[in-house]
């Protein structure tokens, strides 16, 4: 029987069920590696637990929130849940890579608030200030000024370097005019303190190396820097010039790399040793219960963050004896920009006494008073500075003792007294023998050049990079 030829329409009709059925097959194809995709990052996430910190970012990581009606209902709930599930998802670093690949494919120049700049430099964006905690630190610390008025105060914030090279910007790039901020908090401030605007100084250097590339710090040449235009605020007047520098690391891959993903360049960390000075000192970690015989950590030169190489990163309080024989002891209230900032201050003082105060719960004035201190220096960099919620809570007055019949304040604890936070920490007073180890006198709080040398040589052992 012959086969009946199909009309023109009968032929479309056919051809169109034939695309049908293999658009079908693909879309199922597609669906089942798909649900297979979404299975297999499940299980991944399972498996590979919760994670604290993230080593690449240098930062703690979001954990699962606990779930309550009071939460879910303000939307905290869903706030965090979508924080922890960004924070730990499995090859997190790797996704942020390939969405890098993409938008640079496309021409987009920046990356989860990192601008990817000329010359392979990547620029952390500045943040908008926490307008109430701003106000609320500037406030505190004109107050914290004012009850110090015969201790000599400086305070300076740093501008960062998206704000200060501007020459390496991506084309047509907005940034926060920062000058503007630290001028604004010049003006909170008043005359209460020496506050040192250090914009014209990182400007006219911006074209050499005062910023990493890779990471949100400056170098130890941009901190010298800005150390020759403190100096006369400090009452340092007759400065070293000379320096051996030494390169400690020359792969340095910061935080902005990891943020942003793009890691195409790294970068040279050194450290400064002032020639014809000695630099002995005793470093005490006040929580951590440890002392060593450098600020260096060579121990962070085999971990991903090299600018830990600077005291091993972050800690609440960190005293610094020296043999230095000028009665100088000076507090310095400080985020991490500090942290490279203090191999240049070590020939002028007998002590430095670093707190952090994000991390730091104890009672300032007290800190002041039993240790001697003749200089205060707030250093801060102006993005931290900006958004940052600790600084007030750490230089109120501590309260009044109710119980005190005259309406005084409490006398401080005798020497050698652990003073307790809300926190349950330690105060950096120590015990006796810790106050001893020190090399810190009761009643003065100094450390005498003797005390300070005989601490070095028993922790020779402990010294860093």
């Amino acid at each position: 029987m012959e086969k009946t030829a199909m009309t023109p329409e009968e032929r479309r009709r056919k051809k169109k069920k034939i695309l049908r059925e293999r658009r079908g097959k693909v879309y199922i194809k597609v669906t089942c590696v798909f649900l297979f995709f979404i299975v297999v990052i499940f299980v991944a996430n399972l498996i590979s637990g919760d994670k604290s910190f993230s080593e690449s970012e240098n930062r703690v990581l979001a954990q699962k929130p606990e779930f309550s009606l009071s939460s879910l209902i303000s939307g905290d709930f869903m706030s965090d849940m979508e924080d922890y599930v960004a924070d730990q998802f499995v090859l997190r670093d790797q996704w942020i890579s390939l969405k890098l690949f993409e938008d640079m494919a496309l021409g987009k120049r920046e990356s989860n608030g990192v601008y990817i700049g000329k010359q392979d430099t990547l620029l952390e964006i500045p943040d908008e200030p926490n307008t109430q905690s701003l106000e609320n630190n500037l406030n505190a610390i004109r107050e914290f000024s004012q009850r110090h008025v015969d201790i000599n105060t400086v305070m300076t914030l740093v501008p960062n370097a998206a704000y200060i090279c501007d020459q390496l910007r991506p084309n047509n790039a907005p940034v926060r005019d920062q000058s503007q901020d630290i001028a604004n908090a010049r003006a909170v401030v008043g005359d209460s303190l020496n506050f040192v605007d250090l914009v014209d100084t990182m400007s006219s250097h911006k074209t050499e190396y005062i910023y990493y590339k890779t990471d949100h710090h400056w170098t130890s040449l941009g901190a010298k820097y800005a150390f020759d235009a403190l100096c006369p605020a400090l009452g340092i007047t007759d400065p070293v010039i000379e320096y051996d520098v030494y390169p400690v690391s020359t792969t340095f891959s910061g935080t902005l790399a990891s943020k942003s993903g793009y890691h195409k360049a790294e970068d040279t960390i050194e450290i400064y040793v002032a020639k014809d000075v000695n630099t002995d000192c005793v470093v005490n970690y006040i929580d951590e219960q440890r002392k060593t015989a450098s600020i260096y950590d060579s121990t962070a030169l085999d971990q991903k963050d090299h600018y830990e190489v600077f005291f091993g990163g972050n800690f609440s309080r960190v005293d610094i004896s020296t043999p230095n024989e000028q009665n100088k002891n000076l507090l310095l209230l400080k985020d991490s920009y500090a942290n490279c900032f203090v191999q240049f201050l070590l020939p002028y003082y007998r002590n430095i006494i670093m707190v952090d105060p994000r991390y730091y719960y104890d009672d300032l004035d007290l800190l002041i008073e039993s240790n001697g201190i003749t200089d205060i220096l707030f250093l801060y960099n102006v993005n931290t500075f900006m958004t940052d919620t600790s600084l007030a809570a750490a230089l109120e007055a501590a309260p009044q003792d109710e119980n005190a019949s005259d309406g005084t304040q409490s006398q401080p604890a005798a020497e050698g007294e652990s003073q307790s936070s809300d926190s349950g920490q330690t105060d950096s007073a120590g015990d006796e023998s810790g106050s001893a180890e020190s090399g810190t006198e009761s009643g003065e709080g100094q450390s005498e050049s003797s005390g300070a040398e005989s601490d070095t040589s028993e922790v020779q052992s402990e010294t860093g990079a």
